[in-house]
């Protein structure tokens, strides 16, 4: 999906930068005033949305952006293995682990803003992380449920044949 999402905004890039060349010949032999006009115009919208990818950081920043992440997913280890300690149930542990590394998310979603990374890009990326957490939480929870079904199964059979 990233590599969707990047390869849709490079051609975008491409259209727009061979949309100006396009419109900068045709406009060789117009009035100045007019070109001057049609650049800034042109300047300002793309200011509005940046199309700076995560990428496209300078390598200290991302290696920010990837300890960011990095500590997030150690977060979600951790707090998964207190978690399965407390004997709760599936979905109000995986409730409690979220909303503890959400701090991470938030870190996370914070300097690549501050990186102007396009803003649409940042939201999927910690929407993706975020629903990813969540399916894996929520999937290993409920093996965890089934195998001890099982095993208390197993242990009643037992009994039963002794």
């Amino acid at each position: 999906m990233k590599k969707l999402t990047f390869m849709l905004l490079a051609i975008l890039m491409g259209v727009v930068a061979c949309d100006n060349d396009t419109a900068n010949q045709a406009n060789d032999e117009s009035v100045t005033s007019v070109e001057s006009v049609d650049a800034t115009a042109e300047a300002s919208s793309v200011d509005e949305e940046s199309l700076i990818t995560p990428g496209d950081l300078p390598e200290e920043a991302q290696k920010v952006m990837y300890q960011t992440i990095f500590d997030y997913n150690q977060c979600m280890m951790a707090s998964r293995l207190k978690a399965n300690q407390n004997g709760q149930s599936v979905q109000q542990a995986a409730n409690e682990i979220m909303s503890s590394c959400e701090t991470h998310m938030d870190e996370l979603k914070t300097h690549l803003l501050a990186n102007n990374v396009n803003e649409a890009l940042v939201m999927g990326m910690t929407k993706s992380m975020r629903g990813r957490a969540a399916r894996k939480l929520m999937t290993q929870g409920m093996n965890q449920m089934a195998a001890q079904a099982m095993a208390v199964e197993n242990a009643e059979k037992m009994k039963a044949a002794e």
